[in-house]
């Protein structure tokens, strides 16, 4: 099984475009504070770790489950992506 840290998609199907838009509906809607560079990073970033009160904060905000924003691919479905990957022609 491997996660997969799906904020940008979330966001987009929400019409949030920035971090700065991001960083407003915590505010507004969590009553959240967060950083430019912490923002920043859990969009450019696959997190290592994310807190419970920023997970809550960000389900508050974007109207969403921790489900949405981690993807789940199965161990068999990681198995055929790679072997595709692999027998595929270089370009």
């Amino acid at each position: 099984m491997e996660l997969r840290w799906r904020l940008r998609q979330v966001m987009a199907s929400r019409e949030v475009w920035t971090g700065k838009e991001l960083r407003e509906l915590l505010a507004q809607r969590a009553d959240f504070s967060i950083s430019p560079p912490s923002v920043y990073a859990l969009l450019n970033k696959e997190p290592a770790q994310v807190k419970t009160e920023t997970l809550q904060a960000l389900c508050t905000a974007l109207r969403c489950t921790p489900n949405e924003l981690y993807g789940v691919t199965s161990p068999r479905e990681v198995s055929l992506a790679d072997d595709s990957a692999a027998s595929s022609p270089p370009d």
